[in-house]
């Protein structure tokens, strides 16, 4: 269980055979091609253009399968409604798996490309027209809106227009200044109000020798012109913008129905959108060689298992070709591909979340697997829980069956269910109830007793915390820097056992007293002595005495393990707290009947809803413990993941006949 060794692939080819070439790697399924460095009298290759128009088609199947992802919940309502007939196809579930399907078969995929993008455009048309469906709509709406003030008006809006010696005024003003509007007659005019909720309509005629003096009126009382002509009332203008709308809410059912009919070409979408994602990964590739008029230059990187392999195949291959394989040299950036079994790999999402590690550094995963595994269980601490998720994600695994590197969140799940069930188990917590009340064996129960929980969670945190400074001296070592490594990583080890020993001399004597006080002197001078290295000078001096500062993080770092012990007690408290609830109010009711039915509902609802929000927090928490107070030891991080042509692929795997080509 390491970080494979990379090695690179040198290669050089007719030039007519380099996309023959790029296929074969990708049949092979471990070469990541890499751009090459420039080399005298040859050239990048420039398909740019052809890049885009591959980015251009993949975005429009990311249209298709937006589009119909947001008109889904809307077709549902519809037929909620009864208004169309709409039977949703079969999705691929939240715990879809890569279909398989063969090199023959994915070669074909282009065969369907020109039937599939006639069906986007379509889709895009439908669309659009909902799109513009949509803009009248809102103006039409509009429009009602601002009729409002006038439906008491029975003329036409064309009879309000200046006569020779009048000018004739129609608008709108708020209804709590329509008081004001009785300085109009004070000029001489009049006006007519035709009242509305909020605002009302004001049709105003007055000499147009007043007009001046009318208009300080109209400002004080903002008043609004009216924007609408024509020889119609307000009553048949309403009554055509409501037969618009009726219009237009028909028709938008229609394409909606139409449109959620485009979900029969969702598996092509699918296939053709690896087919091209694999296309641009070769464009890519191609863009990343260097040619001259007749020959091309390639480099990949492959996995050290894999370099016979491939040697082999490019031996036997017919193309005209020379290669080699050589080990990578120290300026070069090399990707990183972790090697675990089966039980560590789905822990390496949690480690690639945070970064994934650096070519060169010592490989994570394996003390991540271990303590993950170790706190997610003494978080939720229930064996009943630890029963449920266990089965849950365990019948899921069982039927999906899922290759290595998918559904590592469930994997996880799995295997946390297990650690919860053995501190469950030992904690002695089922569903909430004792082992006590129950009869059965447990060590401790933390809620009657919470201390040792703390000395435990404390226990696995300072072993945490001594491994990550172990991997941190071992990597030391490798660069030739052992006595740094050896005093930064034993220098916390005598610390710690200084502290433990003074703290246990009541118990163990007045040696353990004075050994301990030894243990602090020889680990805070060893602290002083790996404080100075890489300084100089006087900066060693002040190296040496800050280095005692990292005491006050170290213990900060430790009581960041208070979190298990914090998360584990919330668990119980919650599970117990429910079960007491469905308890009273079992107990409350007259029926016993009734009371049971009740009780267990408020069982079901609460410990569904306890072991939901403490396996997320188990999850969020764990991760924060390995990212912060782990890899914080000697964690380096910042590696490129290995990504071999053909990774590129989201709903599909390719097989060959014979056997599985890793693709994912």
């Amino acid at each position: 269980m390491a970080l494979s060794s990379m090695q690179k692939l040198l290669l050089i080819g007719n030039v007519s055979e380099r996309n023959t070439l790029i296929k074969k790697l990708h049949k092979l399924g471990c070469a990541e091609v890499v751009s090459t460095p420039q080399i005298e009298k040859m050239e990048h290759t420039d398909i740019q253009q052809d890049i885009d128009e591959c980015k251009v088609k993949l975005a429009k199947l990311e249209f298709y399968m937006q589009t119909l992802k947001d008109y889904k919940p809307t077709a549902k309502k519809l037929v909620k409604d009864h208004k169309i007939d709409y039977v949703p196809a079969k999705g691929r579930g939240a715990f879809a798996l890569k279909q398989v399907i063969s090199f023959e078969n994915f070669e074909k995929i282009s065969q369907i490309e020109t039937d599939v993008f006639t069906q986007v455009d379509k889709l895009k048309e439908y669309k659009d027209e909902l799109i513009a469906l949509k803009s009248a709509e809102q103006k039409e709406n509009a429009l009602l809106r601002s009729l409002e003030p006038y439906m008491q008006m029975t003329a036409t809006f064309s009879k309000f227009k200046d006569t020779q010696k009048t000018n004739v005024l129609l608008g709108e003003v708020s209804n709590s200044k329509r008081d004001a509007l009785e300085k109009i007659t004070e000029l001489g005019g009049v006006y007519e109000v035709f009242a509305g909720n909020t605002s009302s309509g004001v049709a105003i005629v007055i000499d147009k020798e007043k007009r001046a003096e009318l208009q300080e009126i109209l400002n004080e009382i903002e008043f609004t012109q009216c924007s609408l002509d024509g020889d119609i009332t307000p009553a048949a203008l309403e009554q055509e913008c409501k037969a618009k709308l009726d219009e237009i809410e028909k028709r938008n059912i229609s394409i909606v129905e139409t449109i959620m009919t485009f979900e029969a070409l969702a598996e092509d979408v699918r296939k053709l959108y690896d087919y091209l994602s694999l296309e641009l990964a070769k464009f890519e590739c191609r863009n990343a060689t260097s040619v001259t008029q007749t020959t091309y230059y390639l480099e990949a990187w492959i996995p050290e298992s894999e370099a016979e392999r491939v040697n082999k195949e490019l031996e036997e291959s017919p193309l005209s070709l020379a290669f080699a394989i050589r080990e990578p040299l120290e300026s070069e950036v090399v990707p990183t591909l972790a090697v675990n079994n089966g039980v560590v790999a789905p822990y390496e999402s949690v480690t690639n979340m945070y970064s994934v590690p650096f070519y060169r550094e010592i490989d994570p995963n394996p003390g991540v697997a271990f303590f993950f595994f170790l706190m997610f269980g003494m978080m939720l601490s229930d064996a009943g829980y630890g029963l449920l998720l266990t089965l849950g994600a365990g019948i899921i695994l069982a039927i999906r069956r899922p290759p290595k590197g998918e559904l590592n969140l469930v994997k996880i799940i799995f295997m946390g269910g297990i650690s919860t069930l053995i501190w469950g188990f030992l904690f002695g917590s089922y569903f909430g109830f004792g082992a006590k009340d129950l009869g059965i064996w447990y060590w401790f129960n933390p809620i009657e007793d919470p201390m040792p929980l703390l000395v435990v969670c404390l226990a696995i945190g300072l072993i945490q915390m001594f491994v990550g400074m172990a991997i941190n001296m071992v990597a030391l070592i490798k660069k030739g820097e052992w006595l740094w490594g050896v005093s930064s990583a034993f220098s916390w080890y005598f610390l710690a056992l200084g502290v433990g020993g003074i703290a246990l001399a009541s118990k163990l004597g007045s040696w353990a007293k004075y050994l301990g006080i030894v243990l602090l002197v020889l680990g805070a001078m060893l602290l002083m002595l790996s404080g100075t290295f890489g300084k100089k000078g006087a900066k060693k001096v002040s190296g040496a005495f800050s280095s005692l500062y990292g005491i006050i993080n170290f213990f900060s770092d430790l009581m960041s393990y208070t979190r298990i012990f914090g998360l584990g007690l919330a668990t119980g408290v919650i599970a117990m707290v429910f079960n007491q609830i469905a308890e009273i109010i079992s107990g409350m009711l007259p029926i016993k009947f009734l009371g049971v039915i009740v009780s267990i509902f408020i069982y079901l609802i609460g410990h569904i809803f306890n072991v939901a929000i403490n396996s997320l927090g188990a999850y969020v928490h764990n991760s924060r413990l390995q990212f912060v107070e782990y890899f914080g030891k000697f964690y380096t991080g910042g590696g490129e993941l290995f990504a071999p042509l053909g990774s590129q692929m989201k709903y599909y795997r390719i097989v060959d006949e014979t056997k599985d080509i890793k693709t994912a």
